[in-house]
Protein backbone atom coordinates (compact mmCIF):
# COMPACT_ATOMS: atom_id res chain seq x y z
CA UNK A 1 0.00 0.00 0.00
CA UNK A 2 2.55 2.42 0.81
CA UNK A 3 4.60 1.42 -2.38
CA UNK A 4 1.48 2.59 -4.43
CA UNK A 5 1.04 6.11 -2.49
CA UNK A 6 4.78 6.69 -3.35
CA UNK A 7 4.19 6.00 -6.72
CA UNK A 8 0.99 8.29 -7.01
CA UNK A 9 2.83 11.06 -4.80
CA UNK A 10 5.72 10.61 -6.82
CA UNK A 11 3.28 11.45 -10.33
CA UNK A 12 1.83 14.17 -9.16
CA UNK A 13 5.31 15.70 -8.11
CA UNK A 14 6.52 15.43 -11.41
CA UNK A 15 3.05 16.82 -13.06
CA UNK A 16 2.80 19.73 -11.08
CA UNK A 17 6.42 20.45 -11.66
CA UNK A 18 5.76 20.11 -15.91
CA UNK A 19 2.71 22.29 -15.65
CA UNK A 20 5.00 25.43 -13.91
CA UNK A 21 7.37 24.70 -16.42
CA UNK A 22 5.15 26.14 -19.70
CA UNK A 23 4.04 28.90 -17.21
CA UNK A 24 7.57 30.03 -16.89
CA UNK A 25 8.57 29.72 -20.49
CA UNK A 26 5.40 31.81 -21.27
CA UNK A 27 6.15 34.80 -18.74
CA UNK A 28 9.83 35.18 -20.59
CA UNK A 29 8.16 34.95 -24.26
CA UNK A 30 9.93 36.40 -27.27
CA UNK A 31 10.50 39.95 -25.57
CA UNK A 32 14.10 41.11 -25.65
CA UNK A 33 15.67 43.16 -23.14
CA UNK A 34 18.10 45.53 -23.77
CA UNK A 35 21.16 43.88 -21.93
CA UNK A 36 20.24 40.32 -23.52
CA UNK A 37 19.65 42.44 -26.94
CA UNK A 38 23.47 44.13 -25.81
CA UNK A 39 24.54 40.46 -25.21
CA UNK A 40 23.36 39.09 -28.33
CA UNK A 41 25.01 41.27 -30.24
CA UNK A 42 28.44 41.65 -28.90
CA UNK A 43 28.71 38.12 -29.44
CA UNK A 44 27.95 38.34 -32.68
CA UNK A 45 31.24 41.13 -32.58
CA UNK A 46 32.86 38.19 -30.52
CA UNK A 47 32.47 36.00 -33.24
CA UNK A 48 33.69 37.84 -35.90
CA UNK A 49 36.71 39.10 -33.24
CA UNK A 50 37.59 35.29 -33.14
CA UNK A 51 37.31 34.84 -36.71
CA UNK A 52 39.33 38.01 -37.58
CA UNK A 53 42.19 37.74 -34.87
CA UNK A 54 42.42 34.04 -33.82
CA UNK A 55 41.86 34.89 -30.29
CA UNK A 56 40.28 31.62 -28.37
CA UNK A 57 40.33 30.90 -24.67
CA UNK A 58 37.49 32.13 -21.82
CA UNK A 59 40.06 34.59 -20.59
CA UNK A 60 39.91 36.49 -23.97
CA UNK A 61 35.93 35.76 -24.62
CA UNK A 62 35.95 37.44 -20.88
CA UNK A 63 37.86 40.53 -21.38
CA UNK A 64 36.12 41.04 -25.13
CA UNK A 65 32.23 40.95 -23.58
CA UNK A 66 33.18 43.34 -20.53
CA UNK A 67 34.22 45.83 -22.81
CA UNK A 68 31.43 45.47 -25.51
CA UNK A 69 29.30 45.53 -23.00
CA UNK A 70 30.39 48.40 -21.23
CA UNK A 71 30.72 50.42 -24.41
Amino acid sequence: MRKYLLVAAACLAFGAVDLAVPAQAQDTGTKMTPQRQKMKDCAVKWKEEKAEKHVSGRAAYRDFMRGCLKG
